[in-house]
């Protein structure tokens, strides 16, 4: 535009000058005249190029003024988005649907138990989030899903403030963050389930659906957090709702394009009990169980479960790694819980749990760390599969192949089999779980999970009898994320 402006100015110069020569020359008649003529009509041109190019810059302006109200719709890997040119309005809405399908072989197990073999929808998550008046986040996502006598309820509700960052806080219902694989989507798992230690966690004072206020803040290498959690969206009326602190930090010690390495720490301190009466002095049912890691059993089995505790408050700690080079990943880690009794002389019990998993990408993929999460994701495949132009290297997305194996102890003064259970001691049980995967992710929206379990169960009852069981399971999920 610039160069525009110079020509016409360059141009308007030289029919001036030229206009100033023919005026000083001597008078040569018809031919004079006939030249000032001309030189006329050349600085009307001159003059209407100027008027021109003064109106195409006053639309540009106009353009850049209004751009702000300008909506575009764009499909980000299949997610419908939606924003204004500005960036301070946007609204993406969001999808996870995962339907699992398992078969439950039962070997030795507890009398009355029975799994049942089957399918449902886990999840079946549609909402919507974005951005408002640039420094505000919100989301809501109902979950349709479920299994058993779990209910369709509010997954994440929550607003969100950025506006001093690096901190940003948050409000609502969401899960607030206490492990790598707590902090790991739900769409981004390497199995189907989150190991059994950190499941337990966070299903005290986190999960899906806590009601909750939170601070955090991170950048490229750390992630710090703490929230103040209440009750679940779903949960029966109570006397006085439970609250608690949830902590979590995590920094990545290494960094490079090949590799990471990062460690993390967490804790929650339930400080209110909900109560089960009411009045003062109401008693607590605090209770520490876990299904083996799958859902997809109808009736909700534990075989690990300490019973109810009255329990006065409760805190739990866990120390993580998790780090990757190229295309091998691989994170564990150790927990411990701890419950204080509310009355009398017996010793408090502890408990404990660990975990460690590892993957490996066929086809040369990373999972990458998300700083903002402080935990891996999904890797994204280097050739999506098509079967356009099959003979000249058509994709066939990622491929991943999976271990783990998890130890949930809930025994405490158990005793040896054939005693009868001290009036201190838990016979929660001690599962141990072996998993092995395969993950086909054919593009980023679309993803298939094939995973073999063993689960080993050694429990005794209040008499020293054995109740434990053995289970092996093959389980499949179909995924779709946007």
């Amino acid at each position: 535009m610039l160069r525009k402006f110079a020509a016409v100015l360059l141009t308007g110069a030289a029919v001036l000058a030229t206009a100033h020569a023919a005026a000083a020359a001597p008078n040569n008649g018809a031919n004079t005249e006939d030249r000032l003529r001309a030189l006329e009509e050349e600085l009307d041109n001159v003059n209407a190029q100027l008027g021109d190019l003064k109106r195409s810059q006053s639309t540009q302006y106009d353009d850049l003024n209004q751009r702000a109200g300008v909506i575009t719709v764009k499909l980000d890997n299949g997610r419908p988005t939606i924003a204004t040119g500005d960036g301070n309005f946007t609204l993406a809405l969001r999808t996870l649907v995962q339907f699992d399908w398992a078969y439950y072989s039962q070997g030795t197990r507890p009398p009355g138990t029975d799994f049942s073999s089957g399918s449902n929808f886990r999840r079946a998550r549609f909402g919507a989030s974005g951005t408002l008046f640039h420094d505000w986040q919100y989301e809501f996502i109902y979950d349709f899903g479920g299994s058993g006598v779990e209910a369709p309820g509010i997954s994440s509700a929550f607003i969100q403030y950025d506006g001093i960052a690096p901190l940003h806080l948050r409000v609502g219902a969401f899960p607030p963050p206490e492990s790598f694989e707590d902090s790991t989507s739900a769409s981004d798992l390497v199995f189907l389930e989150r190991a059994q230690p950190t499941d337990i966690q966070r299903g005290i004072a986190g999960s899906d659906g806590r009601n909750a206020a939170q601070v955090f803040a991170y950048d490229d290498d750390y992630y710090a957090s703490v929230a103040y959690t209440l009750g679940l969206v779903n949960d029966a009326a109570l006397f006085d709702e439970q609250q608690a602190v949830v902590g979590r930090v995590a920094y990545r010690l290494l960094r490079s394009l090949d590799y990471n390495l990062a460690v993390g720490g967490n804790f929650s301190y339930v400080f209110k009990i909900a109560d089960t009466a009411a009045g003062p002095g109401s008693p607590t049912a605090f209770r520490l169980r876990e299904r083996p890691e799958l859902n997809v059993d109808s009736q909700n089995i534990r075989l690990v479960d300490t019973g109810t505790i009255d329990a006065s408050d409760y805190w739990d700690w866990g120390f993580e790694a998790a780090g990757n080079w190229k295309s091998v990943y691989a994170q564990g880690g150790y927990f411990g819980y701890n419950v204080a009794r509310r009355f009398g002389p017996l010793a408090d019990p502890n408990f404990s749990g660990w975990y460690v998993q590892a993957s490996w990408l066929l086809t040369g993929e990373q999972k990458p760390y998300r700083p903002e999460r402080g935990a891996y994701s999904s890797p994204k495949p280097n050739d999506p599969l098509t079967f356009d132009n099959v003979g000249s290297g058509g994709g066939i997305g990622a491929w991943e192949i999976a271990a783990r194996y998890s130890d949930l102890d809930l025994d405490y003064q158990a005793g040896a089999p054939g005693t009868v259970k001290t009036a201190a001691g838990f016979r929660g049980g001690d599962q141990k779980i072996y998993t092995v995967g395969l993950n086909w992710y054919p593009n980023t929206a679309i993803r298939f999970v094939l995973d073999y379990q063993h689960t080993d169960v050694g429990r005794l009852n209040a008499a020293g009898g054995s109740i434990g069981a053995k289970l092996d399971t093959i389980s499949l999920r179909t995924q779709l994320s946007l």
